[in-house]
């Protein structure tokens, strides 16, 4: 018992000398465990099934918001004027919401390749915004190619630049000046976004149109995409 209550003492003396001779020492800096907790949740936020399931419907839902206000300002036939577009990844798949009876459209039904070429641009400048939105590391960059293949069909040899300037217009002319608008507009407003475009129609009254194009590569300038002494293999 003696050495037992000697011990004790022994050990107490010791841990009060320590407490004393400690209080001026600098105290090591604890690590913020907030920033821990932070870390923590973003991680769960990944291998959260439901989480991720939340947050992919959101995103769907901002896509096809963007994508509805873009269709909106292009050129459509009926049945899908004023209509809204609704986009899924999961198939992946677009439908378009009839305006008024609020039918559900699929692509085969939309009919009018007028129609065909709205959906496809509203829904890639939406993707766009959206990627712009969640700074999301997709290059911001669209090639389009022939968007006035719906209102001046051209196939074969006879295939040349169009040029369109001061002469009356018909609604094909004024559909495609619609979507002329939207590109400039569009490429204005977004933060980092290019559009080459791929183009028969020159629209050579309008100054934007005129001051973007960077090569006219038609049959008076003896240029092309696909440089004319280019070898040429034989058919056998």
């Amino acid at each position: 018992m003696a050495d037992l209550g000697q011990l004790r003492a022994h050990l107490l003396g010791r841990i009060s000398f320590f407490l004393e001779a400690s209080v001026d020492e600098p105290r090591q800096v604890t690590r913020d465990l907030g920033v821990l907790r932070t870390e923590i949740a973003e991680l769960e936020a990944r291998v959260d099934r439901e989480a991720r399931d939340i947050k992919l419907k959101r995103a769907e839902a901002k896509i096809s918001q963007f994508a509805s206000e873009a269709f909106a300002v292009l050129p459509t036939v009926a049945p899908c004027v004023g209509s809204e577009l609704d986009f899924s990844s999961r198939q992946p798949e677009i439908t378009v919401i009839e305006a008024g009876s609020g039918a559900v459209l699929r692509l085969p039904d939309v009919g009018s390749d007028q129609n065909y070429l709205a959906i496809h641009i509203a829904l890639s400048f939406a993707l766009q915004r959206f990627f712009e939105v969640v700074n999301a590391p997709v290059p911001g960059v669209l090639i389009l190619d022939q968007i006035s293949r719906p209102y001046f069909p051209q196939s074969g040899e006879d295939e040349d630049e169009t040029e369109i300037s001061g002469r009356e217009e018909d609604e094909d002319v004024q559909a495609m000046r619609q979507h002329i608008d939207f590109l400039f507009a569009e490429t204005a407003r977004r933060n980092g976004l290019q559009v080459l475009l791929i183009e028969h129609a020159y629209f050579a009254d309008d100054p934007r149109y005129v001051g973007a194009t960077r090569e006219r590569w038609t049959r008076a300038s003896g240029q092309a995409l696909i440089p004319l002494d280019w070898p040429t293999r034989d058919d056998e």
